[in-house]
């Protein structure tokens, strides 16, 4: 298997190797690399069509360029001497991660499935010529973490009711993210109520894509019919919200650079009240009574969390795809993901976020996968282009640009468009109206 370091967290894959060698009496070799240099030898690999990794692990970035190079697995999930369960218990995963992720028309690979709501059926799936190119293993969605104890202090919750006339809580909507991230920026605390992730980069474009989704737009920003989705009405109060964080002094300074790591790093340094991200944080030892909680991320119009999924595929040009198949399949199983999250594993299947919220575990972990559990089942994926990492970094000019005011948010989408359209057809796709 060829598999990635930190993102798909190797070391919960790896924890089950011993177990996969004693049931099936096969070794299992699993070659790690860090992102970068992974992609590069996915894409290597497949075109020189080698048969060296039996099993690939495919972010979503990547599949619709890589849909022909992997095993369609209908009929291996319709083994019965293949499985334990029919159809490998596909209906088990979360429908619109398993949909996202795993399903796709291999003739025309920019297409949605038509009802990604219902769970997995294979013949439903078959009917519509899509099919499944892999299983979905590790599941990240935007969700928010907030200081519990901040929330909670009787002082806070006091000087909020006075300045707001209204209790502090949680927010919910956006209106209410950007009221509390003011409150909490109180300088003589060293305290800013919140992140933005706008440095250049895809974590610029999955926080625009969440607060997109989130006002009524379609969070794929670009849509089955290649019409700019990000540019739209919708696509431009987004960023007027995310601009008045950065503009109030709600957000710590550097924040028009941060990415993933940053904006996690002042979080769990207690520089800030709330962020969103896509992991468990956790607070250093110097952030005194801290207690994190967790929430899904404000909506305003509708839910639409940014998730992204990787999955396991087989090489179409493996020697050894029944054995691949039953590697897959028992690695991504209900039993083998439950045991997984004992190494922070995030899940794929409804089952394993049940499982947790009923066996009494540690709390705030609980909180955690409940939250990640409700996100999921309501994420919006990204679009499905052979050529995303370069559209997603127009995108993400465009989200900085906006977010530094070198640009209004209008105006920083449009040119976005205009530069994205060029690239979808320069990759050979007939936009509309060009």
């Amino acid at each position: 298997m060829l598999y990635t370091t930190a993102e798909a967290n190797a070391a919960a894959l790896q924890a089950q190797v011993p177990a996969f060698e004693e049931k099936f009496g096969v070794q299992l070799e699993i070659d790690t690399q860090p992102y970068d240099a992974l992609q590069q030898r996915v894409f290597s690999e497949f075109a020189s069509s080698s048969e060296h990794y039996d099993i690939i692990a495919v972010d979503t970035p990547w599949a619709p360029a890589l849909v022909g190079n992997l095993e369609p697995l209908s009929e291996y999930l319709t083994s019965e001497e293949l499985n334990e369960q029919p159809q490998g218990a596909i209906s088990d995963f979360i429908p619109k991660v398993f949909f996202d992720t795993a399903v796709y028309d291999a003739g025309d690979t920019l297409k949605q499935f038509p009802n990604p709501n219902e769970p997995a059926d294979i013949e439903a799936i078959t009917a519509e010529n899509f099919d499944v190119y892999g299983l979905p293993i590790q599941s990240n969605v935007s969700v928010m973490a907030y200081r519990k104890d901040l929330f909670e202090d009787p002082e806070q919750k006091e000087a909020f009711r006075a300045e707001h006339g209204r209790e502090l809580t949680v927010p919910e909507t956006w209106d209410e993210y950007v009221e509390v991230a003011k409150f909490f920026t109180q300088p003589d605390k060293n305290l800013y109520g919140t992140t933005v992730m706008a440095g250049v980069g895809e974590w610029a474009t999955t926080d625009f894509k969440t607060m997109l989704a989130s006002y009524g737009g379609d969070g794929h920003l670009v849509n089955d019919k290649l019409e700019m989705a990000f540019d739209s009405p919708e696509g431009v109060e987004a960023l007027e919200t995310y601009r008045e964080l950065i503009d109030s002094g709600a957000v710590p300074p550097g924040s028009t650079s941060a990415s993933w790591e940053e904006t996690a790093t002042s979080f769990d340094n207690g520089l800030t009240a709330m962020t969103t991200n896509f992991h468990a944080l956790e607070l250093s030892d110097t952030v005194e009574g801290g207690e994190i909680a967790y929430a899904p991320v404000p909506q305003a119009e509708a839910a639409g969390p940014h998730f992204g999924t990787w999955m396991l595929g087989i090489n179409a040009n493996s020697n050894n795809k029944e054995w691949a198949y039953q590697a897959i399949s028992w690695l991504t199983s209900s039993e083998t993901q439950q045991a997984m999250t004992e190494d922070q594993l995030h899940p794929s299947r409804t089952s394993v976020y049940d499982a947790i919220s009923s066996e009494g575990a540690d709390p705030a972990e609980a909180a955690f996968y409940e939250t990640l559990g409700e996100s999921l089942e309501v994420g919006v994926g990204r679009p499905r282009v052979t050529n995303y990492t370069e559209i997603s970094h127009e995108i993400a000019v465009a989200v900085n640009k906006a977010a530094s005011g070198d640009a209004a948010p209008e105006a920083a989408l449009s040119e976005a468009a205009d530069r994205v359209t060029s690239l979808l057809e320069q990759a050979g796709y007939d936009v509309p109206g060009n």
